[in-house]
């Protein structure tokens, strides 16, 4: 097992690169919303649902994100 002082460094940066990942990850379904907005303009069904897939993924993404982060702040 490692050292407290070692744990605890690693949980704080953990905590504040977590923080990061969540809004780079919103940062790209934002864009990826965007994307897919004109592909259903452009009647691209196919293209539409994939991006629907990945907006999904990310969140999900996040969702996992945030529990690493609340264990973070034990």
């Amino acid at each position: 097992m490692k050292k407290d002082s070692e744990v605890d460094s690693y949980l704080l940066k953990l905590a504040k690169i977590s923080s990061y990942w969540i809004k780079h990850n919103s940062e790209h379904a934002d864009e990826h919303q965007k994307w897919m907005e004109d592909a259903k303009k452009l009647g691209l069904t196919e293209v539409v649902n994939e991006l629907e897939e990945v907006i999904g993924l990310l969140k999900k993404a996040n969702g996992h994100i945030a529990s690493i982060k609340e264990i973070t702040n034990k």
